[in-house]
């Protein structure tokens, strides 16, 4: 069984504000089975459906298309590092990104996008922003502003009522984070959602950024073109300290996970919603969900339908070395087990008892941690390949006897 869900979560993922790092951790959350990715793209669905997560780049307008209200959350950055990063990245896109945005984006948008890649490959920053600034300002003015007002946004010219319409806007997010502190974005965020410790956040699709020789002329002009999301900016920056003084004020920082976020009954499978710390995105693998450890210490969080339970097994889909698998220690509730490892023909079969003491105080939870001191890149076993996540186990299943 998978705990319900009453209320959705949308997460508007604000191009270059962490966004790809941020939705593999927050749709673990979820059901695999109840995820919406891309949710802008053209060829997908125009509506969130049964959804429980759904996340792409849109506004706060494609929130009225649930038939229950979600919960909203999204990240803002400095408007000027954003502008860079945007850029850069836009310039690096190569044949096969470019390709892969055409069933994903308008005509005119990836028109525009394969333009904007071609001519900022051709000339400097400060020539791309006055050769090509209506171009430019389509893609780095007033970006995030931009995508969270959706329709409302064309046409507004900048002043006092727009600023009332940003702070309008801001105010229907239940929680919006700040790029620069992602640390404390995600300890928001989870107490929010009475989710426990969330994390760690792995920093995917980053762009490399060289501030440091940019033209100052140049942001002259990305100020002069962004003066709606500084003021989105600082007014997020307001809420959100207002928000985490709030959460220190209640003593609530380390609040444990709420249980009806918790994947319950006897048999766990990564499809099901991974509540703990330290898990990277899950995969599907060979028509089986699998998610490996990011950290050297996971957890993972489930609630039991029944009190006692005297066997732990656990599938192993992947390890990624010997040392890894002979390392591993697994405890419930930190009541370390004794575990019998042999090959199975899915991976690696681990089982052994549980202790009576390790339910004895929490009947109704158990916290299983897996304690993983070697951890590898694939990328650093075989350099052809281009994984360089931190790996070490990946689970399969687990089964509480």
């Amino acid at each position: 069984m998978i705990a319900e869900f009453t209320k959705p979560f949308l997460f508007i993922h604000i191009r270059k504000t962490a966004g790809v790092s941020l939705r593999g951790l927050l749709a673990n959350q979820f059901p695999a089975g109840r995820v919406l990715f891309q949710a802008h793209s053209v060829s997908g669905p125009s509506e969130p459906g049964d959804a429980n997560f759904v996340t792409g780049h849109v506004g706060l307008d494609y929130a009225r298309r649930f038939a229950a209200a979600p919960t909203i959350f999204t990240t803002i950055r400095e408007p000027i590092s954003r502008c860079l990063s945007t850029y850069h990245f836009f310039r690096s896109n190569d044949g096969n990104h470019l390709r892969t945005l055409a069933i994903e984006l308008t005509n005119a948008e990836h028109e525009s996008r394969c333009r904007f890649t071609d001519r900022a490959r051709r000339l400097g920053l400060l020539e791309f922003l006055v050769e090509e600034e209506s171009l430019a300002r389509a893609w780095l003015s007033n970006g995030q502003a931009r995508q969270l007002l959706g329709g409302s946004f064309a046409g507004l010219a900048e002043g006092a009522d727009c600023r009332e319409i940003v702070r309008t806007y801001l105010a229907e997010c239940d929680v919006v984070g700040i790029f620069e502190r992602l640390d404390d974005t995600l300890r928001l965020l989870s107490h929010t959602m009475n989710w426990g410790r969330l994390g760690p956040l792995p920093h995917t699709n980053k762009t490399k950024l060289y501030s440091a020789d940019v033209d100052p002329r140049c942001i002259e002009i990305l100020r002069a073109w962004n003066s709606l999301d500084f003021y989105l900016y600082e007014e997020a920056c307001r809420l959100f300290e207002s928000k985490l003084q709030a959460m220190h004020d209640r003593g609530l920082d380390h609040a444990p996970p709420d249980a009806i976020w918790l994947a319950t009954g006897e048999k766990f499978t990564p499809d099901m919603p991974i509540h703990g710390y330290g898990w990277h995105e899950r995969e599907y693998h060979r028509d089986k969900w699998l998610c490996w450890n990011s950290a050297v210490t996971a957890t993972l969080d489930l609630r039991l339908s029944k009190p006692r339970y005297s066997s732990f097994r656990c599938l192993l889909s992947h390890v990624i070395s010997q040392a890894a698998l002979d390392q591993l220690q697994i405890s419930v509730n930190s009541v370390r087990l004794t575990l019998q490892k042999r090959a199975a023909e899915a991976g690696t079969l681990l089982e052994g008892a549980i202790p009576e003491n390790a339910l004895s105080r929490s009947p109704h939870l158990a916290q299983i941690t897996f304690d993983c001191p070697v951890m590898l890149r694939p990328c650093d076993i075989n350099p052809g390949l281009p994984d360089s996540r931190n790996l070490g186990v990946a689970i399969g299943w687990i089964r509480l006897e």
